[in-house]
């Protein structure tokens, strides 16, 4: 399961989400990329009320073992 580090315009941290991924509900052959899991921190992010959705552009995310 993957680990997206997400953080603000500035660098700050902001969260850790492990992203559960399930192949079995997209169908054989589905590919989740590094986009689809940065789009849903993204969301979760927005969710949690980390930051407003019209700053969720600023923020930067990657992938964490």
């Amino acid at each position: 399961m993957p680990s997206i580090e997400v953080k603000d315009a500035d660098g700050n941290l902001l969260q850790t989400y492990e992203i559960f991924t399930d192949n079995s509900i997209t169908g054989h052959g589905s590919l989740i990329t590094s986009e689809h899991l940065f789009k849903m921190a993204k969301l979760n992010a927005i969710d949690d009320g980390l930051i407003s959705e019209d700053l969720a552009h600023e923020l930067t995310f990657s992938l964490v073992d």
